[in-house]
């Protein structure tokens, strides 16, 4: 029986650690990217997370996702062949809106 409670009590601490709150020193980015002019999605837009190895790309309907960045401000740059770069700063959000990135073609 000293066993039985002994173990229940090492599953209860253990149990509690790792049932913390949700991590808030981190951030999550997403948006679309879109050509300014007609408004149609740009799939396979390179967004780099500037200062970082971090490099996303949009898929079909010009959407990307940044997972997990440690919470501060960012400078996020597009690029895109036959487009002119665009750069955005995010801010220092837990789950940012859905960002709109319009690009203009040269």
């Amino acid at each position: 029986m000293k066993n039985a409670i002994s173990i229940l009590f090492i599953f209860l601490f253990v149990g509690n650690i790792f049932a913390a709150t949700p991590k808030t020193d981190i951030m999550f980015v997403n948006g679309t990217v879109c050509d300014k002019k007609n408004h149609e999605s740009l799939a396979g837009v390179e967004v780099r997370v500037k200062g970082t190895n971090i490099v996303v790309y949009t898929d079909f309907d010009g959407n990307f996702f940044l997972p997990e960045l440690p919470r501060g401000n960012y400078q996020l740059d597009f690029n895109y062949i036959t487009y002119s770069s665009s750069q955005l700063v995010t801010d220092n959000c837990d789950h940012c809106s859905t960002l709109t990135v319009e690009m203009n073609q040269q």
